[in-house]
């Protein structure tokens, strides 16, 4: 199995902005598609998000929030590519070999890092996140790219009640509210400016349809409620052991200090979430007030149970 035809034909699809169909990678690579298959098939096991549509249009593409992981090539073999690439640029009339380069480069120098933050004297964002930083800056750059050229994306998204929907969506800005990321624009499906959190996207890409931006007010989407949840009144009980936790829940003002435990009074949005907010501080927490929060808890706990 020849690795180098394998890691081509990876490279030649992230390249391309458009769906590739297996007869045209053969002809390509003037191989069987019966081996093209089978390339495919270990590229997919590699790890990589290869996706397959079928139909009249359909053919294999790999989302452009897509990136390799630094890890997956040593500095040794990320140099020994580059190399091989650059030798191979006058072979070549287009310039996908200097993207290639370019996207190699771009994995192999943590300056690139810098890019994600949002400097000034007194302030510094950056975008990413502790735990998948490549993550969310893959999604910037897609964003970023499609804003500045004012073209729409396709979007895979899920909501909070892990309903499943595909989404042509113009992009017009990233938004910062309460630590979470979200992309703000004209949604084609729901006919109106939505919020919509990065990290409920999980495929997006640049399609070739550019959009004229409508007039929106994003300060006022920011101002309404994010969906139909109440508020609900809560004071709660807990130890120093989640401190910390509570303090970035529910701000340092709302905590008072009692003596042997802490005590803290919010208004929060209920449901599920909030639910699901107090378990996951496990014994450390104690619900004082309202009773209807208390039993609804009470009751979530014997579904725990009776599922065990």
């Amino acid at each position: 199995m020849q690795f180098s035809v394998i890691l081509s034909i990876l490279l030649f699809i992230l390249n391309k902005r458009k769906k590739i169909r297996r007869e045209d990678l053969a002809k390509e690579y003037e191989l069987s598609t019966r081996t093209i298959s089978r390339y495919l098939d270990v590229i997919i096991a590699a790890g990589v998000p290869l996706e397959a549509d079928r139909g009249l249009n359909g053919g294999f593409s790999i989302p452009d929030t897509y990136r390799f992981d630094r890890s997956f090539f040593s500095k040794e073999e990320l140099k020994r590519l580059s190399s091989c690439v650059a030798a191979m640029q006058s072979n070549f009339l287009d310039d996908m070999n200097k993207t290639l380069l370019n996207k190699i480069s771009n994995m192999t120098l943590n300056k690139q890092d810098e890019k994600y933050l949002l400097k000034s004297d007194s302030l510094i964002v950056d975008t990413s996140s502790w735990t998948n930083p490549d993550g969310y800056r893959a999604k910037f750059d897609v964003i970023n790219e499609a804003i500045a050229q004012e073209l729409a994306l396709k979007i895979k998204y899920i909501d909070r009640n892990e309903l499943k929907s595909e989404r042509i969506y113009d992009p017009y800005s990233l938004v910062l509210k309460e630590g979470i990321w979200y992309l703000y624009g004209w949604c084609h499906l729901r006919r109106d400016f939505r919020l919509l959190k990065l990290s409920r996207i999980r495929d997006m890409s640049i399609s070739t349809k550019q959009f004229a931006r409508q007039t929106g007010d994003v300060y006022k989407k920011l101002n309404e409620a994010f969906d139909d949840t109440e508020l609900v009144d809560i004071v709660i009980e807990f130890s120093n052991t989640i401190l910390w936790q509570i303090e970035e829940w529910l701000g340092i003002d709302a905590i008072e200090d009692t003596g042997r435990m802490y005590q803290a009074s919010a208004s929060v949005f209920g449901g599920s979430a909030l639910i699901n907010k107090l378990l996951s501080f496990g014994s450390s927490i104690k619900v004082l007030s309202p009773n209807a929060l208390k039993e609804e808890l009470l009751l979530e706990c014997k579904r725990i149970l009776n599922n065990t």
